[in-house]
C-alpha cells in the first residue's frame, strides 16, 4: 500500500472514530429501543422449551446457528472449479473452526476472556465441533468418491495415520 493511501485511512479511521463518538449521545434512545423490541422478539420467546436433549432454542439462536452453517457452506462452495477442490476447503475450513476448541485449557477461562457467560460458551463450542465434523466428513466422502489417493510414502499421510491409530487406540485402553 503506497504511504499516502495508508496515511489518508488511517486520518479517516481517527475523523470517524470522533464523529461515531460525537452522535453516539443522539443515537442512544434509537439503539435503546431496538433493543428492547429484539429482546422482546427475538430472545426472550423460546421456540423450542428446554428438554433434555434440546433447548431451550431462541429466534435469535437458530437464525445464528443457521448463519453459521450457510457462511460455511458459502465458503467452501463458491466458485469452486471441481468437488475435490470443494472437498479441499471443507477440510480447511473444519480446522479453522476448530479453532475454538482448542484455544485454552478450559472453557470457563475463555468464557471469562471474552466477556461471554460459560453457557453461551459452550453453545459455540458445541456447535463449532459438529460444523468441523461434518466439514470434515464431507471432504472424506469427497475424497473416497473421487478417489484421492493416499499413499503412505508421504510422511504426512504416515503421520496422520500414526496419530489416528494411536487416538482409537489411547481411547479404547482407557475405555
Amino acid at each position: 500500500m503506497e504511504i499516502t493511501r495508508a496515511y489518508a485511512t488511517a486520518v479517516g479511521g481517527v475523523f470517524s472514530i470522533y464523529f461515531v463518538i460525537a452522535i453516539l449521545p443522539y443515537l442512544m434512545p434509537f439503539i435503546e429501543k431496538i433493543s428492547l423490541f429484539a429482546s422482546k422478539h427475538l430472545i426472550y420467546p423460546q421456540f423450542i422449551r428446554r428438554h433434555q436433549l434440546l433447548g431451550p432454542w431462541t429466534l435469535t439462536g437458530i437464525f445464528t446457528q443457521l448463519a453459521y452453517i450457510a457462511v460455511n457452506v458459502f465458503c467452501f462452495s463458491f466458485r469452486v472449479s471441481s468437488i475435490s477442490n470443494a472437498g479441499l476447503r471443507a477440510a480447511n475450513l473444519s480446522l479453522i473452526n476448530m479453532m475454538p476448541l482448542f484455544l485454552g485449557p478450559h472453557l470457563s477461562l475463555l468464557a471469562d476472556l471474552l466477556g461471554v457467560s460459560l453457557g453461551t460458551y459452550r453453545l459455540v463450542h458445541r456447535s463449532a465441533g459438529l460444523l468441523s465434523v461434518a466439514l470434515l466428513l464431507f471432504h472424506v466422502l469427497t475424497a473416497v468418491g473421487v478417489g484421492t489417493a493416499f499413499p503412505l510414502s508421504e510422511p504426512a499421510n504416515l503421520h496422520g495415520l500414526i496419530v489416528c491409530i494411536h487416538d482409537i487406540n489411547k481411547r479404547t485402553v482407557h475405555n
